[in-house]
């Protein structure tokens, strides 16, 4: 039962999920110090502090979110109430190769973390300025340090992020137009073993098609980690793999050839030892309803004595279900109509006018709009097999309108 020192705090009469995956017991379980000290029943209150009355309610191992990014809004809110009100202790920062742990990183005049982050996060550039304002340190040790000033809710964990350790390395220009140089390689892996000593998480990139930035003139970009060659991520991913840490990911939807290839990377037999691989999918099955046996089955094979990897894929087990100011949503950047109307200024009101009059963006949305879906084509195949192009919801039925200017169109 433990011994009968003083506890700081008895829980009595809960249903306990003690994380195993067996069975929920009704216990009392006896606190000292955040760690356990003591479970069993009818435990004696005279050795707690406090006694708390959990009749009813579920006492289980704190929720771990390995997918967030919560990288500015931490600063501003560090309580985190919307995350710890779910039972979440632990949450990870710096995924899809984006975050601030390098600092604002503008020098030169360039803007990264608003130009990253505006919309990939669907947030108006009002905001991240603000956001912006908040950061005081300029490299990865002091940002860790940071958190210690900081009235956290939950744990912090972060990635590298890929993107801005390229633009720390190359500047935000030359990370979308060129390869690194020897050099600036080089720096990009100095940076990261430092990283990974300081105790980050692992590294963190994207493939994602819908992730562009955000500023003139390179709206019709995507976030730097993207421009990276195979050789690039197989050097840093070493430096990853020596410290045993985790590679954050997702797919590269448009060329399913490549991703395989670089997915392979996780993979001991190829590559010396066992790289920890996390990859994340925004989907919604039920318009590719094949494509969760495909993950789970290429991770088998990965996963196997074959390759000896260690790869998981995460995506929501139910429906995916997302809010959006219209049609401006990161998910509609996969469609080339409308990824132009949103890489106007949020507040390009009369631009996006004119492009919505605009008859040629017209035909061009209503191609985009049916593209796989009707037609005696390929793209229409693919899609009745169970593998689209597109993975956005085009599919009325599925949508949801609230607040629509014209009332008869909301439900």
């Amino acid at each position: 039962m433990g011994d009968a020192q003083s506890w700081d705090v008895l829980i009595r009469n809960a249903t306990v999920f003690d994380g195993s995956g067996d069975a929920p017991r009704k216990l009392d379980l006896a606190l000292r110090k955040g760690r356990i000290a003591a479970k069993g029943s009818a435990l004696p209150a005279n050795h707690a502090g406090r006694v708390v009355d959990a009749g009813g309610l579920w006492l289980m191992p704190g929720l771990l979110d390995i997918h967030t990014h919560l990288d500015l809004e931490v600063d501003l809110e560090p309580t985190l109430p919307e995350v710890v009100r779910h039972g979440t202790t632990t949450v990870l920062v710096g995924n899809c190769s984006l975050g601030t742990c390098f600092g604002t990183q503008a020098f030169g005049g360039q803007e990264p973390i608003i130009d990253c982050f505006t919309r990939v996060e669907n947030i108006p550039k009002s905001v991240l300025r603000k956001c912006v304002e908040a950061i005081t340190w300029d490299n990865t040790g002091d940002y860790l340090d940071h958190f210690d000033d900081l009235p956290l809710g939950p744990n912090i964990g972060a990635f590298v992020p890929h993107s801005m350790l390229r633009i720390e390395a190359m500047g935000l220009e030359d990370s979308i137009s060129r390869s690194p140089t020897g050099a600036e390689l080089a720096r990009m892996d100095e940076l990261l073993e430092g990283a990974m000593r300081q105790g980050y998480v692992g590294m963190s990139t994207d493939g994602l098609p819908f992730h562009y930035l955000a500023n003139d003139p390179h709206t019709d970009k995507r976030i730097p980690t993207q421009f990276a060659s195979f050789g690039e991520l197989r050097r840093l991913l070493k430096t990853v793999r020596g410290h045993d840490r985790v590679w954050q990911t997702t797919p590269i939807l448009q060329n399913r050839a490549t991703a395989l290839l670089y997915f392979a990377l996780t993979s001991g037999r190829l590559f010396g030892s066992t790289l920890k691989t996390s990859a994340l999918s925004v989907m919604e099955f039920a318009l590719a309803p094949r494509a969760a046996k495909a993950f789970l089955g290429f991770a088998g094979l990965m996963n196997s004595p074959l390759f000896k990897g260690n790869l998981h894929f995460q995506a929501l087990g139910t429906n995916f279900r997302i809010w959006s100011d219209g049609i401006v949503s990161p998910m509609y950047e996969e469609l080339d109509s409308t990824c132009r109307l949103i890489a106007r200024e949020y507040d390009d009101v009369a631009g996006r006018r004119a492009l919505l009059d605009d008859p040629a963006w017209v035909e061009a949305f209503r191609a985009d709009w049916h593209h796989g879906r009707r037609g005696r084509n390929l793209a229409h195949l693919k899609a009745k097999l169970g593998f689209p192009e597109h993975m956005v919801v085009r599919e009325l039925d599925r949508l949801v309108f609230d607040g629509a200017p014209v009332a008869d169109w909301d439900g």
